[in-house]
């Protein structure tokens, strides 16, 4: 069994995987199951940092991962009611119902996180109309300082 270390290059990387398709190709002893998930999590870890995966909004994943599993729109309908509700939500027109998410996941077969809007999804609307200057009171010409 080799020394592996954390992945620092593409040369490493490259190694590595390499070596993954050797193990998962051949019958395993204690040791080659030991560097199989040693160089799995590695080999995870690297793509994770090199490779990072944008952030997906929730309907796209639905539609993604019906389309995997031959999940028909019709088949969501008990879980997400009606066929316009349903249309409205692959749409992106509609968002997912909180107490939908555990149904859905588990129909679906994914974790819940992939069906909950990521910071970068939420519009939030930081305008603040200005205020006029007549509703700002002078404090110069309207107060008088009291004289002791």
């Amino acid at each position: 069994m080799a020394t592996w270390r954390q992945l620092s290059s593409k040369a490493d990387y490259k190694r590595a995987v390499d070596r993954l398709h050797i193990l998962m190709d051949t019958t395993r002893s204690d040791d080659a199951e030991n560097e199989l998930t040693l160089l799995s999590y590695l080999v995870e870890e690297y793509e994770e940092y090199n490779f990072p995966l944008p952030d997906a909004p929730a309907h796209e994943v639905v539609k993604l991962v019906m389309e995997m599993k031959g999940i028909k729109p019709k088949d969501l309908m008990p879980i997400l009611g009606s066929k316009g509700n349903v249309s409205k939500i692959l749409n992106g027109v509609a968002k997912i119902q909180i107490e939908n998410l555990a149904s859905l996941s588990s129909l679906l077969g994914i974790p819940m996180e992939a069906l909950i809007p990521k910071q970068s999804y939420l519009k939030v609307s930081h305008s603040v109309e200005p205020v006029p200057k007549s509703a700002v009171a002078d404090s110069q010409s309207k107060y008088k300082k009291r004289k002791k």
